[in-house]
C-alpha cells in the first residue's frame, strides 16, 4: 500500500503578487530562487513557474541557459523569439506553447502587450548573455569598439 502524503494544499492568491507587476515583468511563483523577491513563492529546485507580463518594446537580450529548458504558454497577446544561430524569428500567439531547449540562444521580441505562464526545468538561474559568451553565431552582439 502506498503511503499518502500528509502535507496539505498550498495557495498563492493573485492578490499576494499582482501588485508587483508594476515594477516586475516576471513573477516567480515556484522555484529555487536564492535572491529575495517582493512576492511569495514556493521553493522547489525541480522547476520554476513564472507569470510574465510584457508591454510592446520590452525586448529581451540574446541569452541561453546551459541546463534549463523553458516552456512558455501565451495567455494573451503575442511574442516572438529570434534564434541567434540562424536569425529565424518564430511568432507565438495566445494559446501557443513556446519551447526553448537548453543551450539555444534566443532574443525575445515584443511588438504588443503579452501575458504568459512560463515553466523552466530545472530551476536554475544561470543565464549566458552575448557579452559573456564565447560561441560564434550570426547574431553575435559585440561590445562597441572605437576605431582609431
Amino acid at each position: 500500500m502506498q503511503k499518502v502524503p500528509t502535507g496539505g494544499l498550498d495557495k498563492i492568491a493573485e492578490a499576494e503578487y499582482g501588485s508587483c507587476f508594476g515594477s516586475l515583468q516576471h513573477i516567480f511563483l515556484v522555484g529555487n530562487l536564492l535572491r529575495s523577491c517582493p512576492h511569495p513563492f514556493f521553493r522547489d529546485r525541480r522547476l520554476e513557474v513564472i507569470v510574465c507580463q510584457y508591454e510592446a518594446g520590452d525586448h529581451g537580450q540574446f541569452h541561453w541557459h546551459p541546463e534549463v529548458t523553458e516552456y512558455e504558454y501565451i495567455l494573451e497577446g503575442s511574442l516572438a523569439y529570434r534564434e541567434a544561430e540562424t536569425g529565424n524569428i518564430t511568432v507565438f500567439q495566445a494559446g501557443d506553447l513556446a519551447t526553448v531547449p537548453a543551450e539555444v540562444c534566443v532574443e525575445r521580441i515584443m511588438d504588443q502587450p503579452c501575458r504568459t505562464l512560463a515553466i523552466k526545468v530545472p530551476s536554475h538561474d544561470v543565464k549566458v548573455h552575448c557579452r559573456d559568451c564565447a560561441r560564434l553565431c550570426a547574431q553575435r552582439v559585440e561590445p562597441f569598439k572605437e576605431i582609431a
